[in-house]
């Protein structure tokens, strides 16, 4: 039967909130050692999280909008610090009187740039912590600032070195085709380390793509070959055979799924779809 439009019931941004419950890596364990206070709330309340629109147009072009697996390069960021209040500008001379000019009556200014895409909230955290524990006015990240607003307001230049602490790869940008592939790379990983993690089935995960607005209940099993994109679901025991292309669709219990094209669809449960099929826009 075909229709209009399949309504998709997935929730907007789940990833950002779930890389929370992955292990750390061996870069942000580094950092555990600086990290004291054990309630963060405060980050959410004082904090406003300014994100610098960065081009790198010899790399991509309009790099603030490249997609990485469902998500602009922006939209990477703007997660990290999607419990504060948050302001987007544009990147330009004397970033540090344009930062002056913003007004706001928050207590700490976070300054991060599109281009860094490998910033989480765990790190973001990390960092907001050991700039209050450390009593700083200011702090220069290898790519990006900590202020206390009331000492931003009195400068004229910035020119402290980065601290030692965070440089680190998540957050250097990504001003290169080399460094771009390293963090999609790393960006994939995480996912499929996600769902691993929640009871997902992956076979040959190299050749898995799932991009970040993905849900996949426990106790799927995906094979080698597959690609789910954009806004998907995928219910329990479903079954993903080799070389499915699945996007913006919900998949019932229990079906099967092997070598077909599933767009913007709904497919219910219990059903066996393929090899070689083509849905799009289709209730099954």
């Amino acid at each position: 039967m075909e229709i209009d439009e399949i309504e998709l019931e997935v929730s907007k941004n789940q990833i950002s909130f779930d890389f929370d419950s992955l292990e750390e890596d061996e870069e942000s364990s580094m950092l555990s050692n600086v990290v004291s206070a054990k309630n963060l709330d405060w980050i959410g309340q004082e904090v406003l999280f300014v994100v610098i629109k960065t081009y790198h147009d010899d790399v991509v072009k309009n790099m603030p909008k490249f997609d990485i697996l469902g998500k602009t390069m922006l939209d990477w960021v703007l997660m990290a610090g999607n419990h504060c209040q948050t302001l987007i500008i544009d990147d330009g001379e004397n970033i540090i009187e344009k930062l002056k000019t913003i007004q706001t009556d928050k207590k700490i200014m976070a300054v991060f740039y599109s281009d860094t895409p490998l910033v989480d909230k765990t790190l973001f955290n990390e960092i907001l912590n050991y700039f209050a524990v450390k009593g700083f006015n200011a702090l220069k990240l290898q790519r990006g600032f900590i202020f206390k607003v009331d000492y931003l307001k009195t400068l004229t230049e910035f020119v402290q070195s980065p601290c030692a602490k965070f440089d680190i790869m998540p957050l250097y940008p990504v001003n290169s085709s080399k460094m771009l592939s390293n963090v999609y790379k790393i960006l994939k990983n995480k996912i499929i380390a996600y769902h691993i993690k929640n009871g997902v089935v992956i076979f040959d995960e190299e050749s898995v793509k799932i991009d970040a607005d993905v849900e996949i209940e426990t106790g799927v099993v995906v094979y080698g070959n597959n690609s789910i994109e954009g806004e998907c679901f995928v219910s329990s025991g479903v079954i993903l055979k080799s070389g499915n292309v699945i996007k913006d669709s919900i998949i019932g219990k229990d079906c099967v799924i092997e070598m077909s094209y599933i767009e913007k669809s709904k497919i219910e449960n219990g059903k066996q779809i393929g090899p070689f099929e083509k849905i799009v826009n289709v209730a099954l």
